[in-house]
């Protein structure tokens, strides 16, 4: 099938939640290129319309077929391993695709095979031969040059820190299938806990002794990664197989960008958007797009109305005491209370009124910037609709379940840093896991402790 060009997409519903079977179904297109849309709760009037949007939008996309991957990298680096959804015979050979498009991402991790001369770059080639839909063969190359650097705070100073957290969640979903969950989890707290001791270690010059220090670019790693701990695919205690299954794989061919804002939403409080939020700028012509709030339940107000985006579903959250006025300002004449409204509903009417224009130009400017999954509304009214438990599961920073919360996650990831520090810290000992997470800095933890 990857060798003919073909890729295969999936478009998976079950009215109740029923079982699926995601991880058997969904392998076709994790080793052909394609992609598996999952509907764990489909319900006709409410969810067509998104069904429609990601259908046409697999269709119309730019797509090459039969492509194969290649990296290459300069003297004293070599690849060390390849994560995503694609065919690979062998290691070093080259990746297999039957289907390749711009919503999918692969992550190349890199390690020494000998020292690297801080007076010379390092270079890399990604080259992809793929046949155009019009059956033009082609070969794309890109080619990056990066500056070796021996100064351990500059090499911290200049971190992508959206690109590392995605390598350390792609690294973590391809052992899901070779190790318990639990362990996975202790890994990622060890990982975490390795490189913000060792920044500590070399900036521990310019911060009073005891201080919890996070890098300058890395502010929100621990976050994310306690985000990525609570994800439908490591968390702990019960999850249906086919939604842990598919958060696996959608973890392993997510974008830095789209794998971000998947780990930490953001929420929009609609009941006191500024007068021109929402609008275009006069002067440069942007939309101005209002500022996100934390996602803890300590920053939502009583009678509020929230909207809240993670990349794959938007939930419009309402709170029991919402004001009238504002529901008749979203949804017309005769909306007053919660129950007037349409459970199924799947976007706003269009009417004049500020507030409504407001939301309608804010959804839409978030569907033109999203992957491949379409945007449609879904209601989450407080004390009426089961969309309500996944708001509260939205909620990161609180705690939900084993997880902790984010505040008491920074006091156990101090403790592990000063016990580190002092060399009194025993790491868990999760042979495998533990290994694999380490290449997933490429070696980066390694140079900080020097």
């Amino acid at each position: 099938m990857v060798e003919s060009g073909v890729g295969v997409d999936f478009f998976l519903a079950a009215a109740s939640g029923g079982y699926m079977d995601v991880a058997t179904t969904g392998h076709v297109s994790a080793l052909s290129g394609g992609e598996t849309y999952l509907y764990p709760t489909f319900l006709a009037p409410r969810d067509v319309q998104k069904l429609t949007k990601e259908v046409e939008h697999a269709v119309i996309r730019d797509t090459g077929y039969q492509a194969l991957m290649k990296v290459r990298c300069s003297n004293g680096l070599q690849v060390s391993s390849y994560h995503g959804n694609f065919l690979q015979h062998s290691f070093g050979a080259d990746l297999e695709l039957g289907t390749i498009d711009a919503d999918k991402a692969i992550g190349v991790m890199f390690s020494y095979d000998g020292k690297l001369d801080s007076k010379l770059d390092a270079h890399f080639q990604c080259a992809t031969l793929y046949t155009t839909a019009s059956g033009e063969r082609r070969v794309r190359c890109t080619n990056t040059v990066a500056s070796v650097s021996e100064n351990l705070l500059e090499v911290m100073r200049y971190i992508d820190q959206d690109a590392v957290v995605n390598l350390i969640a792609k690294e973590a979903a391809t052992r899901m299938s070779e190790r318990p969950l639990k362990d996975i989890r202790n890994a990622l707290t060890e990982k975490t806990i390795d490189i913000l001791a060792g920044h500590r270690r070399v900036s521990s010059g310019s911060h009073p002794p005891g201080q919890l220090v996070l890098p300058e670019n890395l502010k929100e790693f621990a976050m994310y990664n306690l985000c990525l701990l609570k994800s439908r695919a490591f968390k702990a205690g019960h999850e249906p197989s086919d939604r842990r299954t598919h958060a696996m794989r959608f973890l392993k061919s997510a974008s830095p960008l789209e794998l971000s804002l998947f780990l930490y939403p953001r929420i929009i409080p609609l009941h006191s958007l500024p007068d021109n939020s929402c609008f275009p700028d006069p002067e440069t012509g942007h939309l101005i797009v209002p500022e996100s709030i934390r996602a803890s339940f300590g920053r939502i107000e009583d009678g509020g109305a929230y909207l809240v985006d993670d990349g794959q579903i938007c939930l419009l959250w309402l709170h029991e005491h919402v004001s009238p006025n504002l529901l008749e300002d979203l949804f017309g004449a005769g909306a007053n209370n919660l129950a007037d409204l349409d459970p199924n509903l799947s976007a706003l009417p269009v009417l004049e009124t500020h507030l409504n224009a407001q939301v309608r130009n804010l959804m839409a400017y978030w569907s033109s910037v999203r992957g491949s999954k379409a945007l449609t509304l879904q209601l989450a009214r407080q004390g009426f609709d089961g969309a309500e438990f996944e708001f509260a599961r939205l909620l990161v920073e609180d705690r939900n379940n084993e997880a902790p919360s984010y505040v008491d996650w920074l006091v156990q990831l101090h403790r592990g840093i000063q016990l580190e520090l002092s060399g009194q810290r025993k790491k868990d000992e999760t042979e495998g896991v533990g290994a694999g997470l380490e290449g997933a800095m490429a070696g980066l933890s390694n140079l900080i402790g020097r």
